[in-house]
């Protein structure tokens, strides 16, 4: 049985999977199997991973029709055999003791997650940045919900390390394509909070996540707004089984507004092709929806900073030809600032 199981999305990162893996195969903790899932890439990868696996007999792939991120991370889930395991996505980069500080963090505390600080690197600009979550230690699992939710703390799966058992014990398992999407690693990292006994941290980056133009969230996505509204309920829905929940009400308020906030600006994504009364139709339907009209009136406006509490004062009104024009003049702000 390896001490960690590396289950790695693979899917057209051709250009970048061959650095993904050797930096997997030079890691200083070497206890490790390493699963790559190949979710019917129509590039060269799959052919590059097999060829990876040879050289190295910690490797093992296996090849699948197209089915989505939730249900490759499902797939590994089931294949895996280690003690823990860890997410990683095909176009990103470990840092050299990334199994090691897991490992060591993990075993130390007895915890069933260990969430780590990463990298952010933009390709086009090469900028890279750190993230900073030096104020969490052990706290409370209503306190980490909260940040979850707030946006503090993100949902990524691959800055994470998951004891086995713990996750077949509680049968945590990823949503798939037709359930939730592009938002399918928060769904899993909120059950985990709630459900961990013991949460730790390593408070430094060890993952490399790379921000290029065919990364998923710099594409269009569709039914994110329908996707976050089942987020909502679903999540809402499983707290209520073990709490009250009067403690999260506040924070899923807010990921409610926050979350139509994103999808007003995914309308606006230079490499969505719908029509412009296409995107208008879309924003009306977020503004109009009763879940967001009654979030919008909940959430403290002086925690968001001043574009964002503009853009929520035509959402709150439904004045939507503003908003859109908001909204449109924001994302290309953050698509300039990513190539800059």
């Amino acid at each position: 049985m390896p001490a960690i199981s590396l289950l790695v999305a693979v899917y057209n990162t051709s250009q970048y999977v061959e650095k993904c893996l050797q930096s997997i195969a030079e890691q200083s903790f070497s206890d490790i199997e390493v699963i790559l899932v190949n979710d019917g890439s129509t590039d060269h990868s799959g052919e590059m991973i097999e060829a990876f696996a040879e050289r190295d007999a910690r490797f093992r792939v296996i090849h699948q029709s197209n089915q989505g991120l939730g249900a490759v991370r499902n797939r590994g889930i089931e294949e895996a055999k280690g003690t823990y395991i860890a997410f990683i996505d095909s176009d990103d980069t470990l840092a050299p003791h990334y199994c090691e500080a897991f490992y060591q963090k993990a075993e130390m505390t007895g915890a069933d997650l260990v969430v780590s600080e990463y990298y952010i690197q933009f390709e086009q600009s090469r900028r890279t940045l750190s993230t900073d979550l030096l104020q969490y230690q052990t706290e409370k699992k209503t306190n980490l919900i909260d940040a979850l939710l707030h946006g503090k703390i993100t949902g990524f799966s691959w800055n994470k390390l998951y004891r086995r058992d713990f996750m077949q014990k509680h049968n945590i398992r990823f949503p798939l394509r037709d359930e939730l999407e592009h938002i399918e690693d928060q769904y899993v990292t909120l059950r985990c909070f709630y459900l961990s006994n013991v949460i730790a941290f390593v408070h430094a980056p060890l993952y490399y996540y790379r921000v290029h133009l065919s990364s998923i969230v710099q594409r269009y996505q569709k039914q994110y707004f329908q996707h976050g509204r089942t987020f909502y309920d679903v999540q809402s829905l499983f707290l209520k089984t073990y709490e009250d929940l009067g403690p999260y009400e506040k924070a899923l308020d807010f990921f409610i507004v926050n979350h139509t906030l994103h999808c007003m600006l995914n309308e606006w994504k230079s490499q969505n092709s719908l029509s412009f009364q296409q995107r208008l139709d879309h924003i009306r339907e977020m503004v109009t929806n009763e879940s967001f009209q009654h979030a919008v009136k909940q959430v403290e406006t002086s925690k968001l900073t001043m574009r964002k509490r503009m853009i929520l004062f035509l959402a709150k009104y439904q004045w939507v030809y503003p908003l859109s024009a908001a909204t449109s003049s924001y994302q290309k702000w953050i698509e300039y600032q990513t190539r800059k």
